[in-house]
């Protein structure tokens, strides 16, 4: 439940603000950052923090071992990335690290189908002599391609959350499905106001709570 309402609050809001009411949804003031200490939030939601999540421990938040990496864009608002560098938890009960990655993936999901909906439209517009890119043949295969990724993300999102192994298997399938969508898209996909800058923000999102080589140190 929790990983559709992300996705349908994500589809038509926006990632920044989704995020947001994923966090603010927490029942802890945390920090919750993945197995590597990474963590995207947007700039209020980093305050006032007491603990910090590493994966599924839970520890006391350290402000000083709190790194800033940067600043993500995206277009409905600047996120900030950090890294926590502290000492590992446990304290008290496990963070609910798969409701957090399963509702991420439900975000994810609901950008790329948002992305799927802008692509099929841009192409809908745009002809090859007589006939509309649309309804070319190699289009429509790839078309097909990506909401056939997107229903089995869908699907395994339903119910109780995957274990984390399956959850990153997921994300890795929404990240597929959107790199195809901005080949659609060609050049448009990739200019600096376009859908790519959003792509990009959501595989860093993935990069961030699951691990990947863009937070290596």
């Amino acid at each position: 439940m929790i990983a559709d309402q992300a996705r349908r609050r994500a589809r038509t809001g926006g990632l920044a603000a989704t995020l947001t009411t994923m966090h603010d949804t927490l029942a802890d003031r945390v920090l919750p950052c993945g197995p590597t200490g990474c963590c995207v939030l947007p700039e209020p939601a980093l305050r006032d923090a007491d603990r910090v999540w590493t994966g599924g421990t839970v520890a006391v938040l350290d402000a000083v071992a709190v790194e800033r990496l940067g600043t993500v864009e995206t277009p409905d608002g600047r996120l900030a990335a950090v890294r926590y560098r502290g000492a590992p938890g446990p304290v008290g009960a496990p963070a609910p690290w798969p409701d957090w990655l399963a509702a991420l993936a439900g975000l994810r999901l609901g950008l790329s189908e948002a992305l799927l909906d802008a692509t099929v439209a841009h192409l809908g517009d745009r002809r090859v002599g007589d006939t509309p890119l649309l309804l070319q043949q190699m289009v429509k295969g790839a078309l097909a391609d990506v909401v056939t990724e997107q229903i089995e993300v869908k699907v395994r999102l339903t119910g109780t959350p995957p274990p984390a192994e399956s959850l990153a298997a997921l994300h890795r399938q929404i990240t597929v499905a959107d790199r195809m969508l901005l080949r659609l898209l060609g050049a448009s996909g990739f200019v600096a106001d376009g859908p790519g800058v959003l792509v990009n923000a959501s595989e860093l999102l993935a990069d961030a709570w699951i691990g990947g080589e863009g937070w290596a140190p």
